[in-house]
């Protein structure tokens, strides 16, 4: 595992700093956050941890710069032409920040350079809301009675100052899924990154620099959980968007209510993978499902299926084909384009993990692959966790029921298509789902019936132009295309009335 320690040295990490009102500075606290790498579980560098002056410092910025400063009354061509270049600066950088990604939290190589969470796909964010930045229109509406001679028409206006927390799984698509549509509605930007995944955050910070941008438009602030509750908590914020756990979205949630903050939250899930006996290949099913659990982030990921609904004539292959699946895994060097798994973020959370496995033996489940860790040689140094099948699965077992963020993938039977929704839905969450079957009818049927916020039919991915989301204690509110648009501008209403001369 040197290369971590070779990588960082190539990239030129350095201690991070916060970024406030167009400058960047060590911040007035004194305390230092270690940035540990979870595949070796060294320090790589240090970040600030910032003070609640410094929380304030940033939100004064974003706040002058909106009440006072130019970008929210910008005109649109103008502020496009200003935004337009990041695209540009995201694609020349794109593989030092898919290196600096893997670095934060130890995702593999090949997919920080190649998929979803790649600077690539950042990018297409940025261009796709840098292409409605003249669009955003308002409605008019016809004259509603010949009594008044009143006439509607409705703006859309930036909601204000915005507290973006993102975590730390997916740091490059995070920052620009919460940002790119913030500085295109006009709003100014208080960001907080993850404080175990900040670096990718501080870099693109720095190429934000380079569009000029008036100063406090954009702020970073890093840190621990102390800093997160600054911010959500300030009353010059107008609004949170927030990714993490239902946990901190619930006191996100609580303390809205005191200025009537906007809300922007995308929690957890325990999301459920329905099999059909008339998919188009159980294996491939299996195998997709599985890999979720157990490649790329290792089941680090809110939208995963970790719930498999399989339909009892099909269930014994379907337990096969996903433990095969578990011969593609390979753990190891994250720079390493053949390791195909990522290491679990932090100990405490490798923990937490075999505390669920040991509780599914407990409760009854059937233990058909992994449930323990790498012991020998340079993987035993960090949080490293085998992928995990557990079948016969009641959907009352706590596996079944908590999230448990890890590779760990509970097979649950079902006979009717009735019952299979109806384990789908006796969940607290609701953020997505899938379904594999070659029927269309069965598909858009138990689809309407399934209450998630999406549902993959024999596929499943987030792109930049559709909303996603969740519903119950998955969320509230949703990201990606118009949506998001909506989320960050305020409707305001004119009323005409054309009788007066």
């Amino acid at each position: 595992m040197e290369s971590v320690i070779a990588q960082r040295d190539r990239l030129g990490v350095k201690p991070g700093q916060i970024y406030v009102d167009g400058a960047w500075s060590d911040g007035s606290g004194e305390a230092r956050i270690a940035h540990i790498h979870p595949s070796i579980n060294q320090e790589l560098t240090t970040i600030a941890d910032a003070s609640e002056a410094d929380v304030n410092a940033a939100v004064a910025a974003a706040r002058s710069a909106f009440d006072e400063g130019p970008w929210p009354h910008m005109g649109a061509s103008e502020r496009k032409r200003l935004l337009q270049p990041f695209v540009n600066l995201l694609h020349e950088h794109a593989e030092e920040l898919a290196f600096l990604q893997t670095l934060d939290n130890g995702i593999p190589i090949n997919f920080s350079l190649n998929t979803r969470v790649s600077a690539k796909n950042a990018a297409d964010i940025f261009d796709h809301y840098c292409g409605w930045i003249d669009k955003i229109t308002g409605q008019v509406f016809p004259k509603y009675t010949d009594a008044a001679d009143l006439h509607y028409l409705t703006l859309r206006e930036p909601v204000g100052v915005c507290g973006l927390i993102i975590p730390w799984n997916a740091p490059l698509m995070m920052w620009a899924m919460k940002v790119a549509p913030a500085l295109a509605s006009g709003c100014t930007v208080v960001m907080k990154p993850a404080e175990t995944a900040s670096l990718c955050a501080l870099r693109l910070t720095e190429l934000l620099q380079q569009v000029d941008l008036p100063p406090g438009v954009f702020n970073l602030v890093t840190g621990g959980p102390a800093v997160g509750q600054a911010l959500v908590t300030h009353p010059g914020i107008d609004k949170v968007s927030f990714t993490g756990s239902p946990q901190v979205g619930e006191f996100i949630l609580s303390k809205a209510g005191s200025n009537m903050k906007r809300t922007t939250l995308e929690l957890g899930g325990k999301s459920a993978a329905i099999v059909f006996p008339d998919a188009a290949s159980i294996s491939g099913a299996a195998q997709t499902v599985m890999s979720l659990c157990s490649t790329f982030l290792s089941g680090q990921v809110c939208s995963t299926t970790t719930r498999a609904v399989v339909h009892e004539s099909v269930y014994d292959e379907f337990i096969a084909a996903a433990q095969g699946q578990l011969a593609q895994v390979k753990f190891g060097d994250p720079f390493d384009l053949e390791t195909t798994s990522a290491p679990i973020i932090t100990a405490k959370q490798t923990e937490r993990i075999m505390r669920y496995i040991e509780l599914g033996k407990e409760e009854g489940a059937r233990l058909v692959a992994g449930g323990d860790r790498p012991t020998e040689g340079a993987l035993a140094q960090g949080n490293w966790v085998n992928p995990t099948i557990f079948a016969d699965v009641d959907n009352k077992m706590t596996i079944a029921r908590d999230e448990i963020f890890g590779p760990v993938l509970s097979v649950i039977p079902f006979k009717t298509d009735e019952e299979a929704a109806a384990i789908a839905n006796d969940s607290d969450y609701g953020l997505s789902g899938a379904l594999y079957t070659t029927n269309l009818a069965r598909a858009f049927r138990v689809s309407k019936a399934m209450r998630t916020g999406s549902v993959g039919i024999n596929g499943y991915s987030v792109m930049p132009n559709s909303p996603s989301g969740g519903v119950k204690r998955s969320g509230i509110g949703r990201e990606g295309g118009w949506a998001t648009i909506e989320a960050f501008t305020e409707e305001k209403t004119l009323i005409l009335n054309l009788a007066v001369e």
